[in-house]
């Protein structure tokens, strides 16, 4: 198979190639005064906020980075996916009610604010309580558990000593 564009999917040049070649995106972040994260093909952008004076500043510059950053992935055959793309506020529990809803017009599209998103498999709130993790993590060890019970008088026919809920005893 001939490739034009790109190179092989889980080719070792692959991750260095893409962070190499997505390097103008960083350069627009800059550019609008942007912070940013990126991992892969996922990119956090971000601003932190110190006064609320500035808040319509900061949401026609949010505008502008993504319409700028979509327009660089269209000349250069990508794709920004806009069921991908998540908007949060963070802000301590006692001011997050009394902030004003932040919605951004993308693309003829609007991006409504999340309470919640989750970022390289870490649930994230908009008050940082982690309760929507310590949830997620509580139902998968629950889950893991049962799958163990459901082995578990296989398990001590061939291993009579294993027990997997037994209390280690301390010293």
């Amino acid at each position: 198979m001939v490739l034009k564009y790109g190179v092989p999917q889980g080719s070792v040049l692959g991750p260095r190639l893409y962070s190499m070649f997505s390097y103008p995106v960083s350069e627009i972040c800059k550019k609008h005064g942007m912070a940013y994260h990126c991992y892969a093909d996922d990119t956090q952008i971000y601003q932190v906020i110190k006064s609320l004076d500035n808040w319509d500043d900061i949401t026609e510059r949010l505008e502008a980075c993504l319409e700028d950053i979509k327009t660089w992935m269209c000349t250069n055959m990508l794709k920004l996916n806009q069921d991908k793309t998540e908007l949060i506020v963070f802000a301590p529990k006692h001011k997050v009610k009394s902030l004003s809803k932040l919605q951004l017009n993308f693309d003829g599209t609007i991006l409504s604010e999340s309470t919640c998103v989750r970022n390289l498999g870490v649930f994230l709130d908009q008050t940082l309580s982690m309760q929507q993790q310590t949830n997620a993590i509580t139902k998968s060890c629950f889950h893991q558990i049962c799958n163990i019970g459901r082995i578990r008088s296989y398990i001590t026919r061939v291993y009579p000593n294993f027990s997997v809920f037994r209390t280690p005893l301390p010293g």
